[in-house]
């Protein structure tokens, strides 16, 4: 008999709260007792369940983040001991510190005391977990000794389903992402550096988190859960001049000496050059994107704003001068610029088109396969809303499970201003799924759901 199968991905646990009880602003995660109850609730089938991770379970490049800036090259990440120290404390395992996610790990491994199975596919956001002992540290957190259930590890995608029709693919989704793929399904995920120590390969995306996210987040804890990152901006320009020059003076700086991801055809990264004094406005001449023109701009015409945006790009002044005067530095955010959680730098929609392309591809090369479930994007999808019909006329399906992170509410029917960012009570989590039921014949149906609503219909009399 298939057993059930329930998706999740877009956790992001992280390093949890400080030993003064106060969450850490890198923290992305507060649901750890809703999801605590959403894994003991599905648990208590009297048959066998399968819970699947779909990548970004663990939330490592913010975790002890001045790792990620120690690393001597910016396409390498974290070696294997740097990795294991991130591992201990979304662990718990070092409470002085942090406190982590015990609660999180005590359901999972309750869940597979019961006789469940777990699959965890690795992320753009914990490629970690494909380090050998990293995962050996996570495999006996979670896996009683003894247990009838499985604990396993995938490094790209899992299927699910034995049949000829109703096969489930199941995968994270940052490969279609082009600030965030690696380019080789995950299959070659180490390199080694130049004074031959073996580390993780790093994105474009996980550079960004690395060298401006974490610090902006550190300074406002909201700025993740609001997309496009302009929007922030364009909000703290008449509230929070200082935040909103670190801002702009961080990505303009990341994007000088780090270009666009190279996939996009963007930017080279600009070389030392002549020391020279830096122009601000003939920096602000070159960037071509009209909003983050404007907003530096309005900047540099304060005497504060302008010294705010010459401190954050100090130590540069040699490269931009030099660029600006050789004509080899055009700054262009355009909607081609994605985000790390698949979201836009300065545009509106997402890269979804790039999710549907590349379901349809893996639906068409495998008659077997009628629905292909991705996270990543944070935006959970109901498949049956919008089914992607094939040439050979089968109708199929791509469903995304969305994130258990948090997000604005209402923010379609309204807007927000800065204090209201600021304030938690203005955000929610729907914590979203997608649950496969056999369908009898080796094949799966799949069924969206949220657990927020689940609660509620529980709750109400």
């Amino acid at each position: 008999m298939d057993r059930v199968v329930y998706v999740v991905s877009d956790l992001h646990l992280g390093p949890g709260r400080r030993p003064d009880g106060e969450l850490d602003p890198l923290e992305d995660f507060n649901a750890g007792e809703e999801f605590a109850s959403f894994v003991d609730q599905i648990g208590r089938r009297s048959d066998p369940v399968e819970l699947v991770i779909a990548g970004d379970f663990l939330e490592y490049c913010q975790i002890l983040p001045e790792l990620g800036l120690a690393s001597p090259e910016d396409e390498l990440g974290c070696s294997e001991a740097e990795s294991l120290q991130r591992t201990r404390v979304v662990l718990g395992y070092d409470p002085t510190t942090f406190s982590g996610h015990p609660i999180v790990f005590a359901a999972l491994r309750r869940f597979m005391m019961e006789g469940h199975s777990i699959t965890i596919i690795a992320g753009n956001h914990d490629i970690d977990l494909l380090w050998s002992r990293v995962w050996a540290l996570i495999f006996d957190a979670i896996y009683p000794p003894g247990a009838s259930g499985d604990l396993r590890l995938a490094a790209y995608s899992y299927t699910v389903g034995r049949g000829s029709h109703g096969r489930v693919f199941i995968e994270h989704g940052h490969e279609h992402d082009r600030a965030n793929r690696f380019g080789d399904l995950m299959t070659r995920p180490f390199a080694i550096d130049h004074t031959g120590l073996r580390r993780l390969k790093r994105c474009w995306g996980t550079l960004f988190v690395d060298k401006v996210y974490n610090q902006l987040e550190q300074e406002r804890w909201f700025i993740d859960n609001i997309k496009p990152i302009m929007r922030v901006v364009k909000i703290g320009l008449r509230h929070d001049m200082r935040f909103t020059a670190l801002a702009i003076g961080l990505v303009v700086r990341f994007l000088i000496t780090n270009g666009l991801p190279p996939l996009l055809g963007g930017a080279a990264t600009v070389s030392e050059g002549a020391e020279q004094p830096l122009d601000l406005d003939a920096l602000v001449a070159s960037i071509d994107d009209p909003d983050l023109a404007a907003a530096l701009q309005h900047h540099l015409a304060d005497p504060a704003g302008r010294q705010a945006v010459a401190q954050t790009l100090q130590g540069l002044e040699g490269s931009v001068a030099f660029a600006l005067s050789s004509g080899g530095m055009s700054l262009s955010l355009d909607e081609q610029l994605p985000l790390p959680t698949g979201e836009l730098l300065l545009g509106g929609a997402g890269a979804e088109d790039e999710y549907r392309a590349a379901a349809r591809a893996t639906l068409e090369s495998d008659p077997s396969i009628s629905s292909v479930v991705m996270g990543h994007t944070h935006v959970p999808l109901d498949g049956y809303k919008d089914p992607i019909n094939l040439a050979d006329g089968r109708e199929v399906y791509l469903f995304n499970t969305g994130t258990w992170t948090m997000h604005l509410k209402d923010e379609l029917r309204r807007s927000y201003s800065w204090e209201e960012l600021a304030d938690p009570d203005n955000y929610t989590a729907r914590l979203t799924y997608v649950r496969l039921d056999p369908d009898g014949r080796g094949g799966y149906r799949p069924h969206l759901g949220s657990w927020q609503e689940d609660l509620q219909e529980r709750q109400a009399p």
